[in-house]
């Protein structure tokens, strides 16, 4: 090991990005290293914000269809003034309640713990589904990132459009595909996040990430 580990590292990007698989991957290399590492997922960590949607869902801003055999999830709260911006603050709250019980509790046990999706995803999910732009300034994003250990490192996996459908074809169907490759090359470039192209083979990918541990480990 040639650099110190961060306590946390989270993977993030949007679906279809390759986080499943470079996380799986970095744990074993961390483990190979010698270092006591766990994987953490982290997502729909709806807890103060449920009653709201399940009001949302009486009112059809809140709903789920089946197409192509895959159930996708829609929040339309765009238009609901007033609750899309306590929707926005109870989501702040729910993120940090569980970056607290599933990430800063869980690391006592390990040296580091490798992240697939953190706060900046619900963060980009809740300014799609809000339309509230400026949750992505410095502020309100802190509202969503309050519980993060200092020293954390954040890598966005960053893949075209083309890219992921090939690999995740029933993503067309998501309308907000395209809003969210925006908002995290925006919120990665305006935050100094490790940024890893994975538009190339798997093992180009990897270096990149190798060079932002300085570690070496078999692919």
């Amino acid at each position: 090991m040639h650099t110190k580990v961060p306590p946390i590292v989270f993977i993030t990007g949007t679906d279809g990005a390759g986080k499943s698989i470079l996380s799986e991957w970095l744990v074993a290399n961390f483990r190979n290293q010698g270092l006591q590492v766990d994987l953490v997922w982290s997502r729909f960590n709806n807890f103060f914000s449920k009653p709201l949607l399940g009001l949302a869902r009486l009112t059809h801003h809140n709903y789920y269809r089946t197409i192509g055999g895959v159930l996708f999830g829609f929040h339309n709260f765009r238009h609901l003034h007033g609750y899309r911006h306590l929707f926005a603050l109870l989501q702040a709250i729910d993120v940090n309640l569980a970056v607290l019980r599933d990430i800063r509790i869980g690391k006592r046990r390990f040296d580091t713990l490798v992240c697939e999706r953190g706060p900046w995803d619900t963060l980009v999910d809740v300014i799609v589904d809000t339309g509230i732009e400026n949750l992505a300034d410095p502020i309100p994003c802190r509202l969503f990132t309050m519980q993060v250990l200092k020293g954390s490192i954040v890598i966005f996996i960053n893949r075209s459009r083309d890219n992921i459908l090939k690999s995740r074809p029933e993503l067309v169907h998501d309308c907000s595909l395209d809003r969210k490759i925006e908002l995290y090359s925006v919120l990665a470039k305006k935050y100094g996040w490790f940024i890893v192209d994975n538009n190339e083979s798997l093992a180009t990918t990897k270096k990149q990430i190798f060079r932002i541990f300085g570690i070496e480990g078999n692919e």
